[in-house]
């Protein structure tokens, strides 16, 4: 066998270069082919049923966190969140919001929902509680290679009773999905 050193392919002729019937290109590292926007890694929390709440008006993180380490500084990151929730309370609104975080080397950067208190959780005119699914695709540009960590916080507004963000039963909850996207 003898191998083959070069740092660019090119034709011939004509625009493509065609590997054999029968024959592979074997890439022994991972990582070790690149095209661009193709997803390099995913990362997945298991299902998170353990719950957080909130009962002051302030922003506070959820259970719902999760870190990546991109391979390229070109690289982007599409976060899924799918998060249920529950308003509870006894006065005409229940209102609550959401928004994420990026933390790198110890600096957080809010990144969605930057108006802080912007509503994403609302209920008008409801007796007690209301149940739904928060369910969030975000496409994020860190531009780095250290590790990536995303966190959900949660925000009760004033007027509410409990904002949870929680699962309807012990063995049900929701999750959060990173991927990379090569740059």
């Amino acid at each position: 066998m003898s191998t083959l050193f070069v740092n660019n392919l090119n034709t011939a002729s004509g625009s493509t270069i065609t590997v054999p019937t029968g024959k592979k290109i074997v890439v022994t590292d991972a990582g070790g082919v690149q095209v661009p926007h193709m997803v390099g890694q995913i990362v997945q929390s298991g299902t998170i049923a353990a719950h957080s709440n909130s009962a002051s008006a302030t922003w506070a993180d959820t259970n719902y966190t999760l870190a990546i380490t991109p391979t390229a500084t070109s690289s982007k990151v599409l976060v899924h969140f799918h998060i249920p929730y529950r308003l509870n309370g006894t006065s005409t609104y229940m209102r609550g919001a959401m928004r994420l975080n990026r933390t790198v080397g110890g600096t957080t950067t809010l990144i969605w929902n930057t108006d802080s208190n912007f509503e994403r959780l609302h209920v008008r005119n409801a007796t007690n509680e209301h149940d739904a699914i928060l369910s969030m695709t975000f496409l994020d540009t860190p531009s780095t290679t250290s590790a990536v960590t995303y966190t959900m916080q949660s925000y009760r507004h004033n007027d509410s009773g409990m904002n949870y963000i929680s699962a309807f039963q012990s063995t049900y909850g929701g999750n959060i999905l990173l991927q990379e996207i090569l740059g």
